[in-house]
């Protein structure tokens, strides 16, 4: 009867990570890149990395809600969105790296490479450097483009951190996005 028992959680415990689903959860502690967290205002990220060339103003949905959005560059490869609330513009996003896979050619500087997260995930990082950071590597989503770039996805209650990686141009992670989880 103990055997049972014992085996019968080995087994709950080695389905658990395959049950979580999609995404795999971490900390709120996690959800941060480069210093900036979810919710920071432009003024905290602007003390990290100087006043940002903005590249996008507008409004747009968020969360069901139209709200004016701003997107700022800071430096290469770096591009932080804020949502204005109230006057107060706050992050939503932050976008390090390429996502497209056209754009193989294109290189971050060795400022970018060094932006990372808390655990010392950055662009290079590799499924084994995710594997030993977070312990475990959720299932990829994978675009439809030849050669297809994947999407790692971790989240927490609030937020998503996704890691791409496009194994043809490079063996290591071209792109982060960490952003709001859209209730």
């Amino acid at each position: 009867m103990k055997i049972r028992a014992v085996f019968a959680l080995l087994f709950a415990l080695f389905l658990f990570p395959a049950a979580v689903g999609g995404a795999a959860g971490l900390p709120d502690a996690e959800m941060s890149l480069g210093g900036i967290r979810l919710g920071d205002t432009m003024q905290e990220v602007e003390e990290i990395y100087g006043e940002g060339e903005r590249v996008a103003d507008g409004v747009d949905e968020w969360g069901g809600t139209t709200v004016h959005i701003f997107a700022n560059d800071y430096g290469d490869s770096l591009r932080v969105s804020y949502r204005d609330e109230d006057g107060v513009h706050r992050v939503i996003s932050v976008h390090l790296g390429v996502n497209d896979v056209n754009e193989y050619n294109l290189q971050p500087s060795e400022e970018a490479r060094m932006i990372e997260t808390p655990s010392g995930i950055h662009l290079d990082s590799t499924l084994e450097d995710l594997e030993a950071a977070y312990g475990y590597i959720p299932k990829p989503k994978c675009g439809h483009t030849a050669p297809p770039v994947c999407g790692y996805f971790y989240d927490s209650e609030d937020a998503e951190i996704a890691f791409y990686i496009c194994r043809e141009h490079s063996p290591g992670i071209r792109s982060i996005w960490l952003h709001e989880k859209l209730m």
